[in-house]
């Protein structure tokens, strides 16, 4: 019978999924400290070791433990490194979370400055770093700091690179704007360049990121979330907490997760003052687990081309992924 102790070695994990051949040769302490550090200060339950021992913790727990620190090391690291050398370079990473991606970049050899605002990420984001022998500091901005403009000021710098990995999604439009307009006084300030990764794109025809839904991320947030109470089968999505739409149910279904596109980019820079450096299209990308559908694709940037100004083939994959400078 599987213990929390089986669960303290590399080899477990390493039988049972993807983990970065680097990470099984970490630091041996990595696995059981970080179990009790996710159990503590990341599940919000007492019986966190327990809870670890079902399927449904076991997946969570291999999620934060080793699935997203092997996609950012070994999929979004070699993605970017195809237009950029890390080594070296200053980023900046908002929305950084419990360290994974922060991680990532940072056994690329890039000298990351982490924001976010959970207090409980960090802490997990400060021991990983430190049981995997890396070195970033960290930023913990206030609960609403996008809830106004932001002044870029706060945050240091100059920096090489903005990176918000898996992060657009879950911020209300509001926030999404204030946020990108910020990172665009940082890319005019210091000549950074931009990175979007694993975000849902708006447009694409299925929903694989929140409600397992065809066009639930193209409707209007009422509908949509009218739709996904009903139809969902994701029974863990925050609209089925709800029984009327409200203020708060609309808030939570984007801190879920909500599809971006190109129109939150035109707002806030101008679709005609970025160059895309790289794209979902790009070798490396991870396009192809997420329900890529090429005659859609295809049909969309025939449409997107037409515009004025043209909107970029980038926009029309499932997971926007981009590496954006200005012009």
């Amino acid at each position: 019978m599987t213990s929390i102790e089986d669960y303290g070695h590399a080899e477990y994990w390493k039988q049972g999924g993807w983990v970065a051949p680097w990470l099984i040769q970490a630091n041996p302490a990595y696995w059981p400290e970080m179990i009790a550090c996710i159990g503590e200060h990341w599940i919000n339950r007492k019986d966190w070791q327990s809870f670890f021992l079902t399927d449904k913790g076991r997946a969570a727990l291999r999620v934060q433990l080793c699935t997203r620190i092997s996609q950012a090391s070994d999929v979004f690291v070699p993605w970017l490194e195809q237009a950029i050398a890390l080594d070296g370079l200053r980023v900046l990473e908002i929305g950084c979370g419990s360290g994974s991606s922060t991680a990532g970049l940072a056994r690329a050899g890039a000298r990351v400055t982490g924001v976010d605002v959970k207090g409980k990420a960090l802490v997990l984001a400060r021991k990983r770093m430190s049981l995997l022998g890396f070195e970033a500091s960290f930023i913990e901005a206030k609960q609403e700091w996008l809830e106004f403009p932001v002044d870029v000021r706060d945050f240091g710098g100059p920096y090489d690179l903005v990176v918000c990995y898996a992060l657009l999604e879950h911020l209300q439009i509001g926030e999404r704007l204030n946020l990108l307009t910020m990172i665009g006084e940082v890319m005019r300030r210091d000549g950074a360049k931009f990175t979007v990764f694993e975000t849902p794109n708006r447009f694409a025809p299925f929903d694989w990121h929140s409600s397992k839904l065809a066009f639930s991320e193209v409707l209007p947030d009422e509908l949509a979330y009218e739709y996904i109470r009903r139809r969902s089968p994701k029974q863990d999505h925050p609209a089925h907490l709800y029984e009327l739409y409200s203020a708060e149910a609309r808030r939570n279904i984007y801190r879920r997760g909500r599809g971006v596109s190109w129109h939150e980019f035109e707002l806030t820079w101008g679709l005609s003052n970025i160059e895309i450096l790289l794209d979902g299209y790009s070798p490396r990308s991870q396009q192809k687990n997420y329900k890529a559908d090429a005659a859609y694709e295809a049909a969309l940037a025939e449409l997107f081309a037409g515009f004025d100004p043209p909107v970029p083939r980038a926009f029309c994959r499932p997971s926007l992924e981009l590496l954006i400078k200005f012009r």
